[in-house]
């Protein structure tokens, strides 16, 4: 590993946003309108949601909880109200008063697998990714959900489908293949939302802490993923070197997500699933959400929906 790589402990620029106890925290998505934080724990079928205080005081928040009919990897917020979500059962859509309706079971051939990630693009087109959860190879798929429902299968064959993003001129897509420990790059075109050329753009690597999970890329177009098992972040580079290792106070740090009233903080979820009575008594604050002064900014979320 590079000796110019900046290694920062958690006490340079991590604090706790919000003590929670998520099994399994994930799909961070930051509203700018609502100044709110919503993701979910998955185990334990659950949309969560903090909204900031106007002071900015990431200690003075409004946290709300709201249970989910199934597991669900990613809910996203809707043009005109209510969510977009993908579940254990497929694509579904959720109401303020928390009803939902089933839009399509893309993967209903696979009754082991789940989707596990997603998020929106520009275009208001949901890509969500999916894994087995009786961990098998090469079961699970990358989707386009567009505005309209038409639902697009855009990548097969992948182990464990999970962090994504674009660049800021979405020219190009991001892809974690955890199951593989590999990020993938390809050339995307936002009008069409299709992809172009694939390329590795981080690859396993023995002397990098943990496994890839959730990502998001920041303004300069580095890219900040979550290492499961690594207890950290990296930050990396348009060509794929490491800029920066981020320490953080839990052995699974899930993904992360840029927010905040400047869009400078990078929140980031975690889990407790799997660990230890040890690892826990070492990191208790396993499954809280973390706020991270990144240094750079990120844009909010993308909402669901026809844009404009």
């Amino acid at each position: 590993m590079s000796t110019d790589i900046k290694i920062l402990t958690c006490d340079d620029c991590v604090s706790v946003a919000m003590v929670g106890s998520d099994e399994l925290g994930e799909g961070p998505h930051w509203s700018q309108q609502e100044q709110t934080l919503y993701w979910v724990d998955i185990v334990n079928s659950a949309l969560q949601s903090f909204a900031v205080a106007p002071s900015g005081d990431p200690a003075l928040t409004t946290l709300q909880r709201h249970p989910l009919a199934e597991q669900t990897g990613v809910v996203v917020p809707a043009h005109g109200g209510g969510f977009i979500a993908a579940s254990e059962s497929g694509i579904v859509t959720i109401n303020p008063d928390m009803s939902s309706t089933s839009i399509a079971a893309p993967e209903s051939d696979r009754p082991e697998n789940r989707f596990n990630d997603g998020k929106c693009d520009s275009h208001g087109r949901l890509w969500a990714s999916s894994l087995s959860m009786k961990g098998e190879k090469g079961q699970a798929s990358l989707w386009r959900i567009d505005p309209d429902y038409t639902i697009t299968r855009m990548l097969d064959d992948i182990d464990i489908g999970n962090g994504l993003g674009w660049n800021d001129d979405e020219s190009i897509f991001y892809f974690t293949d955890s199951g593989k420990a590999t990020i993938y790059r390809f050339e995307f075109d936002a009008s069409t939302g299709t992809l172009g050329e694939r390329s590795v753009f981080a690859a396993p690597d023995d002397s990098r802490p943990g496994v890839p999970d959730g990502l998001a890329v920041d303004d300069e177009g580095y890219v900040w993923s979550a290492q499961w098992d690594g207890a950290c972040l990296i930050r990396y580079a348009p060509d794929g070197s490491i800029d920066r290792i981020v320490n953080v106070p839990v052995h699974r740090p899930t993904s992360c997500a840029f927010g905040g009233r400047n869009g400078a903080t990078l929140f980031v979820t975690s889990a407790r699933v799997g660990l230890s009575d040890e690892q826990l008594a070492e990191a208790p604050w396993s499954g809280s959400i973390f706020a991270i002064d990144s240094g750079t900014t990120g844009k909010p979320g993308n909402l669901f929906g026809r844009v404009g």
